[in-house]
């Protein structure tokens, strides 16, 4: 029986990431699973773009100043985020998207930025709980999943397997 022994140099290297975004909203699941990117980002020696996503869909008929009210509250917290990654010395840069005609979807819009940007990695929150509309039609993670050849890794809101 012959044993080999793994130097550092003869394993397999993990995925290097470079460019890593995080698509973000104001629930504790984006919130931990930015956490989790941060720390990703500096271990890899990664970007990271911080992307939220107003959702015109729900919408119509807003009045302008309410649309005013929720960019700005989108921007504070994108804000947040990156004075938070650029403290941990990160090259980091944040995005506001928004649904329409072409990106109908909350997941159809972080799937484009995704590629127009360059990631090769999509960090984000679930929360755990599943409604029956989840079920059917899926949540944002899933479609970002089904929609995007970037990898997407998923970070739970809390252990799961010990609710």
């Amino acid at each position: 029986m012959h044993i080999r022994h793994l130097t550092p140099s003869s394993r397999t290297p993990l995925a290097m990431y470079t460019k890593i975004l995080v698509p973000l909203d104001s629930s504790s699941a984006a919130q931990i699973a930015a956490d989790h990117a941060v720390g990703l980002a500096r271990d890899h020696h990664a970007a990271v773009r911080f992307l939220t996503v107003i959702d015109f869909n729900n919408f119509i008929g807003a009045y302008p100043n309410m649309i005013e009210v929720m960019s700005d509250g989108a921007r504070q917290m994108l804000d947040g985020w990156m004075e938070r990654a650029s403290r941990s010395g990160l090259d980091a840069s944040t995005a506001i998207g928004e649904t329409c005609l072409d990106n109908a979807s909350v997941a159809a819009v972080i799937a484009a930025d995704a590629n127009t940007w360059g990631a090769d990695l999509i960090v984000l929150g679930r929360d755990g709980h599943e409604s029956m509309a989840h079920r059917v039609l899926g949540g944002v993670a899933d479609g970002v999943a089904r929609m995007s050849a970037i990898r997407v890794l998923t970070v739970p809101s809390k252990d799961i397997t010990n609710p």
